[in-house]
C-alpha cells in the first residue's frame, strides 16, 4: 500500500486567511471512486492517534481501495476553541469554510482526475467531534459517515439535531464512562461528556437508521481514542453508503 503526504493550502474568504491541510492518499487497484475522511485535529491524530499505521494495518490486504485522509490542524489551542466550540468567535465561519470551501476544493481535485467521491466522512475527538456534528448539521446532504469520539457537545447541538429532517448518515459514536465531568483546560468549563453523548445518541436514533454506539470504561484521554481508532476506521471503510457492510 502506497501512502503519500502532501501539504496543501486553501485561501478562505470565511477564515480570511490561507488555511493549511494535509492529504494522506492510499491507492490500490483502479477504483473510479474515492472515499474521503476529513480529520479534525489532524496532526494530533497523526502523531498521538497513530492514524496512519492504523489505516495501513487495516488496508494491507485490500485488493482495491482508494481512500484519502484530509488532516486539518488548528494553529493553536485558542484557535481550536474558537473554531470548534459553538460559542467560539469563529465557529460559524469555520463551519461554512468546511462545507462551502474545503469540501468543494477536495471534490474538485478528484473530479478533475475523473474520480467521484463515494463516501465523505468526518472524524473528531472531544471538541473535534462536536464541530464535526456542527458541520454535518449545517449541511447534512454531503456527508455519509460521522466518526465521533468522546464528543464535547452542548445544548446547541441538541437543538440542531432536534431540528434535523431524516438523514442518511452512518454514525459511529464512542464515549468513556469516566467522562462525566471533564474540565476544559482553556476555559475551566465542566463538560458532562457522558451525559451529552447519551442524549445525542437518543436524538440521533430519531434521524438516522444507521448508528453504532459504544460506552467504554475509559477516560478523556488520547490513549483511549488511539486504541479505539482502528474500530472507528473499520466502520468507515466497511460500512457503505446504504448502511450495509462492504465486502
Amino acid at each position: 500500500m502506497k501512502a503519500s503526504l502532501e501539504e496543501c493550502v486553501i485561501t478562505s474568504r470565511y477564515l480570511r486567511r490561507d488555511q493549511r491541510y494535509y492529504i494522506h492518499e492510499y491507492k490500490r487497484g483502479h477504483e473510479e471512486t474515492v472515499d474521503v475522511l476529513f480529520v479534525q485535529d489532524g496532526m494530533d491524530y497523526a502523531e498521538l492517534g497513530e492514524i496512519i499505521p492504523s489505516l495501513d494495518a487495516i488496508l494491507v490486504n485490500s485488493e482495491s481501495h482508494h481512500l484519502v485522509l484530509v488532516l486539518i490542524p488548528p494553529s493553536s489551542s485558542e484557535e481550536r476553541y474558537h473554531f470548534y466550540h459553538p460559542k467560539g468567535k469563529q465557529h460559524e465561519n469555520y463551519v461554512r469554510f468546511f462545507n462551502e470551501e474545503l469540501l468543494g476544493d477536495i471534490r474538485g481535485r478528484f473530479n478533475r482526475n475523473g474520480k467521484k467521491l463515494r463516501k465523505t466522512g468526518l472524524l473528531g475527538d472531544s471538541l473535534g467531534a462536536a464541530v464535526s456534528m456542527s458541520i454535518a448539521c449545517n449541511s447534512p446532504e454531503p456527508w455519509s459517515h460521522l466518526l465521533l469520539q468522546s464528543g464535547a457537545y452542548t445544548e446547541l447541538h441538541e437543538l440542531k439535531i432536534r431540528n434535523l429532517p431524516k438523514v442518511s448518515w452512518r454514525v459511529y459514536q464512542v464515549v468513556g464512562i469516566g467522562e462525566e465531568s471533564v474540565t476544559y483546560p482553556l476555559t475551566g468549563e465542566k463538560l458532562p461528556i457522558l451525559s451529552f453523548n447519551r442524549t445525542l445518541h437518543s436524538l440521533l436514533q430519531a434521524v438516522t437508521d444507521t448508528i453504532t454506539y459504544y460506552e467504554e470504561d475509559d477516560q478523556h484521554l488520547w490513549d483511549f481514542w488511539r486504541r479505539d481508532l482502528p474500530r472507528a476506521l473499520k466502520y468507515f471503510i466497511h460500512t457503505n453508503t446504504k448502511g450495509e457492510r462492504d465486502e
